[in-house]
């Protein structure tokens, strides 16, 4: 189930749907064969041939029983799992030969922070280079991988994006003690963008546990103690985040 409900975020998120920079997609599939960009869609296992689960204009529920009839228990596996990027978990800053005897081989979920300036690499800044090397890893995925699953790229977004030169907004604390809708959706729709700009599909916010114990280590990342309070904030961040094309989650 939870596979399910992964891929039809990436479906209703686009990322079936060949939403790449068309600039930066390579004319060749990774074979050396025939294209496998096609106008409107990809040709994501590489068969030749539009499968339903490669047609944008198919249901999702249909797209994603076809693709999951496909998955074998390693791909479905991969698909429930976080990697964590560069500096972290993550080794390479790009892809290489190692890869295909990685666990990712198969496919991942999502990779969180893959250049968020810790530790600053080459491809932080400028947004177009960060957004480049992203679009490289994603072809990797959709080019090198069996089904071409394309993976969801996170970040943080409590406040602001974590990225060299993103804008850095209060904690959700201090949002709250604005009492101020409006401006927490313009923070959202702030953060969509910058987000977007670098490549990442997905933004980890708002969080909406209550504040009621001053003793939580992580009590800063919330809007206070009020639920009432906590869901018209966090109304808010969702609908700035999500209506500026990323994911709230």
């Amino acid at each position: 189930m939870r596979t399910r409900i992964f891929l039809a975020g990436l479906a209703a998120a686009g990322l079936f749907s060949g939403v790449f920079s068309r600039n930066l997609l390579p004319s060749l599939s990774a074979q050396g064969g025939p294209t496998i960009y096609h106008n409107g869609w990809i040709d994501l296992n590489k068969n030749g041939k539009k499968d339903p689960y490669e047609d944008p204009s198919l249901p999702v529920s249909k797209r994603i029983d076809d693709l999951l009839s496909r998955m074998t228990l390693e791909e479905k596996t991969c698909q429930l799992a976080t990697l964590y990027g560069f500096g972290k978990v993550l080794k390479d800053k790009m892809p290489n030969e190692k890869w295909f005897g990685r666990v990712w081989k198969d496919g991942i979920a999502n990779i969180d922070q893959q250049f968020d300036g810790r530790p600053h690499t080459e491809y932080d800044l400028p947004a177009s280079k960060h957004a480049e090397a992203i679009n490289t890893i994603q072809r990797w995925f959709i080019e090198k991988t069996r089904l071409g699953i394309p993976v969801d790229f996170t970040n943080e977004g409590i406040h602001g994006l974590h990225a060299r030169g993103a804008t850095c907004f209060p904690q959700e604390c201090g949002l709250g003690a604005t009492w101020d809708e409006d401006l927490v959706y313009r923070i959202g729709a702030v953060t969509a963008r910058e987000a977007r700009a670098l490549g990442y599909t997905n933004v980890y916010a708002p969080i909406l546990d209550m504040a009621r114990d001053p003793r939580w280590g992580r009590v800063e990342e919330n809007y206070g103690e009020s639920p009432y309070h906590a869901s018209r904030l966090g109304v808010a961040m969702v609908k700035g985040l999500q209506e500026n094309g990323v994911v709230s989650t």
